[in-house]
């Protein structure tokens, strides 16, 4: 199995909790928590902290396999059927994050272009992404997340007067019940980071790269939310769909890169895409795992259309999207908060556990 270093593992953390998850996230945290929207954020890092600390845990017995992998070898039958159950989960998140990246393109870059011709463009860039493997996949991140990063910490230094910390008044009197709510929709996409020991081995899922993405991943995502509230203003943004890209909208360098926006958009694209690679990655190695004959590679195009005919079953538009994530919250939850402690207490390593191969 490949091994990763620190560093990849950390950016590869980072672009399963920000990409997705900056997109309209914020926008649900302002509503219920206002001007303290980015306090969801820390709320909802502080609860992935325990499935973290159990995956940690688990791993340790598991060093030369992925988590499917252990699942599968420690329990052949049960194990299988709970694989079942995750691929469920793993294509219905699938389904909605191409849904979203769907729409983002169509609002903002192809506004012209039928929806259903974008989201097959997006599934074909995809399935080349995926059939690559998680090597190609993280040496993506590598290029996709740096560039995410430096476009967010030099966007402070454009926007000048368009910045007013007092839409973040009153700072000592949150409404903790609205800071709950909120960080309850936010914990719904910021969970898409316990996805990653489902597909990394134990040696490079270690407790340095896994606390140091997730603490960075953290930081990020709350400059994302306060820089939201500091320049676009908590009434706005609590309205809107994309808030990360109207908050793009802000920049204008001069009269002639009025509409700067399209560029970061530009960079922001492949990010999220990398994003969903993971996704469609961890639907193809889930079959793969299921069924020891089966080559992983050969399952990416099925699994592909299916997602992408679920993505417009499921969500018809982008504000079904956005209701549904207080029942999606309750998902993940159970399946990557509360699960990991379970597996912890039941999974153990056979004297002799096949160790295969991650790649599709």
């Amino acid at each position: 199995m490949k091994q990763f270093t620190t560093r990849q593992i950390v950016l590869l953390s980072m672009l399963m909790e920000v990409g997705i998850t900056g997109m309209h996230a914020p926008t649900q945290a302002a509503d219920y928590a206002h001007q303290h929207a980015y306090w969801t954020c820390a709320m909802a890092a502080i609860v992935l902290c325990l499935p973290i600390w159990a995956m940690l845990r688990l791993k340790r017995r598991f060093p030369d396999q992925d988590l499917l992998q252990a699942i599968v070898s420690s329990h052949p039958v049960l194990g299988r059927m709970l694989l079942a159950m995750y691929l469920i989960i793993f294509l219905i998140l699938f389904a909605r994050d191409l849904r979203i990246i769907t729409d983002l393109v169509e609002v903002t870059l192809l506004p012209l272009t039928p929806i259903v011709v974008i989201s097959l463009i997006m599934l074909l860039t995809l399935t080349f992404m995926a059939k690559g493997g998680i090597s190609t996949i993280v040496n993506m991140a590598e290029f996709t997340v740096p560039t995410l990063i430096m476009t967010l910490l030099t966007m402070p230094l454009f926007f000048g007067h368009n910045i007013d910390f007092s839409a973040m008044r009153p700072y000592l009197h949150p409404d903790i019940g609205g800071v709950v709510k909120g960080s309850w929709r936010m914990l719904g996409y910021m969970a898409d980071l316990m996805i990653l020991p489902f597909i990394i081995s134990g040696r490079s899922y270690n407790a340095r790269s896994a606390w140091l993405g997730h603490l960075v991943g953290t930081v990020v995502m709350i400059i994302i939310v306060l820089l939201e509230e500091l320049v676009i203003g908590v009434p706005i943004m609590s309205r809107l769909f994309y808030p990360s890209y109207e908050l793009a909208r802000q920049l204008q360098l001069t009269d002639f890169l009025d509409r700067f926006d399209f560029f970061v958009a530009a960079l922001n694209v492949p990010t999220l895409l990398t994003k969903i690679g993971v996704d469609l990655y961890v639907i193809s190695l889930t079959v793969k795992r299921m069924f020891a004959q089966t080559r992983g590679g050969l399952m990416v195009w099925p699994v592909g259309l299916l997602g992408y005919v679920c993505s417009f079953m499921l969500f018809s538009n982008i504000i079904q999207i956005y209701d549904f994530s207080r029942e999606w919250t309750m998902v993940m939850v159970i399946f990557f908060v509360f699960m990991p402690f379970v597996l912890w207490l039941l999974l153990r390593p056979k004297p002799k556990a096949d160790s295969g191969e991650a790649n599709l």
